[in-house]
């Protein structure tokens, strides 16, 4: 079996394309701060929130670089499966972290109940039942991978394929309900990890393809 290293110049082209974008957010979020009055458990939940959509990105990231053998020479994939599960566990902290604050928050009116129940909440109802089922989702997806030698095969690879649907409702949530969505760093922050996502997906399929196609021939 023959694998695809990624290139020096790649590897820091991706890195620096992350450093460059956290840079962004950060200088977005200080410049914001730096002019705002408001309390610091709002920011809380404003932050907690793009740090779990980041670390759900990045969750994925791995996750498909495992799956994908062209990614082979990047990482070794025991250290990619550390990352892919590692990133996944702090969306899911980050995520009750995000919910907790947002719910404790008077000034956001959004109860726990609306929390609960998508399409409970009387104020943003669609934004925050994105958010209500995009976290059901990566529960699901989360629990299904400590699990998973309790779980068949087949069955888990179903459970694990919501990790797309939670991502595309988290990005949803994140542009809806975002109060931080319409900063010009922001934009291009979700524009960014979405096409980068999309273009990771698009290659593990085409990789997919390409190995069946030569088995077939072979």
């Amino acid at each position: 079996m023959t694998t695809t290293r990624w290139s020096v110049p790649v590897q820091l082209l991706l890195l620096a394309s992350l450093g460059a974008m956290a840079g962004m957010l950060i200088g977005e979020l200080w410049t914001v701060a730096a002019t705002a009055d408001q309390p610091l458990l709002w920011w809380a939940g404003r932050a907690s929130g793009l740090v779990a959509y980041g670390a759900l990105w990045l969750s994925m990231l791995f996750g498909l670089a495992i799956s994908s053998k062209g990614a082979g020479g990047l990482l070794p994939k025991k250290l990619m499966m550390d990352l892919h599960q590692q990133w996944t566990l702090s969306a899911v902290v980050a995520a009750v972290v995000h919910v907790l604050t947002i719910v404790l928050h008077a000034e956001s009116h959004i109860s726990a109940w609306a929390i609960v129940v998508p399409f409970a909440s009387a104020r943003l109802t669609g934004a925050v039942a994105l958010g209500t089922i995009a976290l059901f989702g990566l529960v699901t997806v989360s629990a299904s991978s400590w699990l998973r030698t309790y779980i068949p095969y087949q069955a888990w690879r179903s459970i694990h394929a919501l990790a797309f649907g939670t991502m595309l409702l988290a990005l949803g949530h994140a542009v809806t309900a975002g109060t931080d969505a319409g900063l010009p760093g922001i934009e291009v922050l979700y524009v960014l990890t979405t096409a980068v996502l999309v273009g990771a997906i698009v290659t593990r399929v085409a990789l997919a393809m390409s190995t069946s196609g030569g088995r077939s021939t072979a």
